[in-house]
């Protein structure tokens, strides 16, 4: 079967190297880097620097490029590509894009595979765990199964809806990274950095989405408290000369939560379940906006 890598970067160099034993591959990137050149040379495969008629003779594409081009990259790609082969795109295009690279690909008898990576492939390499969706979703799994990958499809899912809950991932993980990065830098200023780690602990034996359902859960309680605790780090930080620019948005966040508890008073059996506290949260958070 042969594949094409589209896109050489960190994803698209990682997947070549663990598929050149499985597929006939070849590779292409408009712009080269070294480390993408010395990969090829060292696989003995093909590295192209545009999308053209070659493709007609390809299997499958693995689409490894930056959001913003994805659709003109699948536009390109199908206008070369034979009927029955089948598109797999791994960028990190929104929802819309996708959908919209779908719906053009199968007006040309291609198949389409949205396929949204749910981790850091620096870290865990092929083992970083994939999500799929649309109608190609299981040919995709069986093609990364084969390099080991661990990969799972959404049951009855369009294009966008792997990518969907990639981004909402990335909601909380960048918001986190963003975070440590504050949390880290002043601990280190301080000091307490060893110390700040052993504080943490208690996230490490309840498990994190056990941490994360019990802080969103009593939000609806507690946010007032919360809110001015945020105000005592947001000034501990300007103190370590190390003003924050993360916490502003958390402290919008809880300034949004109290000022709807005195609009819409939660009863105090919304934050008892995840799942009732969640629906109030977004009630409100359709009704509520913060004013300065």
């Amino acid at each position: 079967m042969k594949l094409a890598i589209i896109g050489c970067g960190e994803v698209g160099r990682l997947y070549a190297e663990a598929a050149a034993a499985e597929f006939e591959l070849v590779l292409c990137d408009a712009y080269p880097s070294p480390a993408a050149k010395e990969l090829a040379g060292r696989l003995g495969v093909e590295l192209k620097d545009a999308i053209g008629p070659w493709l007609g003779e390809v299997d499958r594409v693995w689409a490894c490029v930056t959001g913003d081009v994805a659709v003109s990259v699948a536009e390109q790609a199908g206008a070369h590509l034979s009927p029955g082969a089948v598109y797999v795109d791994l960028s990190t295009a929104n929802s819309a894009d996708k959908r919209s690279a779908a719906a053009h690909l199968k007006g040309l008898g291609i198949g389409y595979a949205d396929v949204a990576i749910m981790g850091a492939v620096g870290l865990t390499g092929v083992r970083t765990n994939l999500l799929a969706a649309g109608e190609q979703a299981q040919v995709a799994l069986e093609d990364f199964t084969v390099l080991g990958a661990p990969a799972r499809a959404l049951a009855d899912a369009q294009p966008g809806d792997a990518i969907a809950l990639k981004l909402l991932r990335t909601v909380l993980t960048k918001g986190l990274e963003a975070l440590g990065v504050e949390a880290l830098i002043a601990a280190e200023r301080q000091g307490v950095r060893e110390e700040l780690y052993q504080v943490l602990s208690d996230i490490d034996t309840e498990g994190f989405t056990s941490f994360l359902n019990a802080v969103v859960r009593t939000h609806v309680v507690h946010a007032e408290r919360r809110f001015h605790e945020v105000d005592r780090a947001i000034a501990a930080l300007d103190e370590a000369g190390l003003p924050s620019s993360v916490l502003a948005g958390t402290r919008e966040r809880y300034q949004q939560t109290v000022q709807a508890r005195t609009t819409h008073t939660p009863d105090p059996a919304v934050a008892e379940t995840i799942d009732s506290a969640v629906t109030w949260l977004l009630e409100t958070s359709s009704t509520t906006s913060v004013h300065p």
